[in-house]
């Protein structure tokens, strides 16, 4: 017997053994990175103040922003990240999100979990009217609810969603919040973890929970109702709204990876796919309307898409480094935090890039035919311009008249892809036309129309 029971420990042994060597091998795979030339030249890394985990980017232009992450952690940048500013939250609790309407007025959200003596369990509202100089402290009055995200329109409409499923509106700056009709079904539970608006009317916000659900919930009436719809089996965690009736959302579980969802009818309806790469896909920015940008945390890699979201690539981040957010203040520039206390910074003016991009560069200013032709309700139209400027993309009908306006904005020379959905147009033939009106003017004014026809 004594035999035995020592030989069924030396078999218990092996197989934990070889459990870890096979977690071990899994992780190698994983995590040991390879060197990406592409996010190697895109991003440099700026010196940060801290080491901590850093969670969120806000900017609300190319030279002023905050960051926000572990122990109360919240800097700032007005100079375009070359010198970053520690300001004080006066708590040491983890920030779970940050938002600013101008460079003075701002919030952030905090979780008190393990109370002291002094304090009690719930959501720690900063607000600041000083660019983060002063921040003052106010705690949600439902010590049930916490609250993982803020948005505000402006210095008095603002709202807050968090866990359980709630989202809560203020029309005076947060001295009151007033619950929101979340009509969910199911998910009434499920945390919600990001809001964002088009405007003052319509807005999602997302979130759900590992194993169960990823839901969207929508609002077109400025957010005194909600409807939600389960559109994934994993949590959604980030929004980037791309046009008013464009949006994608970013998400995943460590189980099964990263994940995306997109709608191009506002919300109507979403596709859903997985990216084939482990880790979350916590933070997501597009860079212009065709390049799409995502962080996958602890995956240690971005995730690029170049055709508005439809194909999507992986990218080692710069030294290995884990990052949570990124977020792009124009085509120009754009800004990644992460583990350690990092900061990178995407520049695309630097000469190292312009070097290392000129072999990708087009050598024509061309309009590719759509794709499908015929479509129904949506297409992909590519096109690629070879010097910078003012770039214009517009769809016409059979009469000559504008019917929307796809782009309007200047861009760097490359490669473009742009999504033109037409479910409010009736079956016929269309036109799109692509303009370039080149920022030195060596070339002229570009143009370029084509055809293509919707069919219901």
């Amino acid at each position: 017997m004594i035999i035995a029971n020592f030989i069924d420990y030396i078999i218990l042994i092996i197989r934990f053994l070889k459990n870890i060597f096979s977690i071990v091998i899994f992780i190698s795979v994983v995590f040991i990175p390879l060197k990406s030339s592409l996010s190697q030249n895109l991003w440099s890394r700026m010196n940060s103040p801290v080491s901590v985990e850093l969670r969120n980017c806000f900017f609300i232009n190319s030279n002023t922003g905050w960051i926000t992450g572990e122990n109360g952690t919240i800097i700032r940048t007005t100079n375009g990240g070359n010198i970053w500013e520690l300001q004080s939250s006066g708590i040491s609790l983890n920030i779970e999100d940050v938002f600013f309407i101008d460079h003075l007025t701002g919030w952030a959200l905090a979780w008190e979990i393990f109370p002291d003596s002094v304090s009690f369990p719930g959501t720690i509202i900063l607000k600041t009217s000083d660019g983060g100089n002063v921040w003052t402290k106010s705690m949600y009055p439902d010590t049930n609810n916490y609250m993982k995200t803020i948005f505000f329109h402006d210095v008095n409409n603002g709202f807050i969603g968090g866990v359980p499923s709630s989202i809560l509106r203020t029309t005076n700056s947060g001295l009151n919040w007033i619950p929101t009709l979340i009509d969910s079904n199911l998910t009434f539970v499920l945390p919600i973890n990001k809001i964002k608006f088009i405007n003052q009317q319509t807005g999602y916000a997302c979130g759900g929970f590992r194993d169960i659900a990823g839901v969207v919930w929508a609002t077109t009436n400025s957010g005194l109702t909600w409807q939600g719809q389960e559109i994934a089996p994993e949590p959604l965690f980030d929004i980037d709204i791309i046009y008013p009736y464009k949006a994608l959302i970013s998400g995943g579980d460590l189980e099964f990876g990263s994940s995306i969802a997109r709608t191009v009818n506002t919300g109507a309806n979403w596709f859903y796919d997985t990216l084939g790469v482990f880790g979350l896909a916590t933070g997501i920015s597009a860079r212009t309307p065709g390049e799409i940008w995502i962080t996958g945390s602890y995956s240690q890699k971005f995730m690029l898409s170049e055709d508005s979201g439809f194909v999507w690539k992986s990218l080692y981040t710069p030294d290995s480094t884990a990052l949570f957010d990124v977020t792009f203040t124009d085509s120009v520039y754009g800004y990644a935090c992460g583990a350690g206390g990092a900061i990178f910074k995407y520049d695309r003016t630097s000469s190292a890039i312009s070097e290392a991009g000129n072999s990708n560069l087009p050598d024509a200013f061309r309009l590719m035919q759509n794709y499908p032709n015929p479509f129904n309700p949506t297409t992909l139209i590519n096109f690629e311009i070879i010097e910078p400027g003012n770039v214009s993309l517009i769809i016409y009908d059979a009469a000559g008249k504008e019917i929307r306006s796809l782009v309007s904005e200047f861009l760097y020379a490359g490669s473009y892809s742009e999504t033109f959905s037409a479910d409010e147009l009736p079956s016929g033939i269309y036109f799109y036309k692509l303009t370039l009106a080149p920022e030195r003017n060596v070339s002229g004014i570009i143009s370029e129309t084509r055809k293509m026809v919707l069919i219901r």
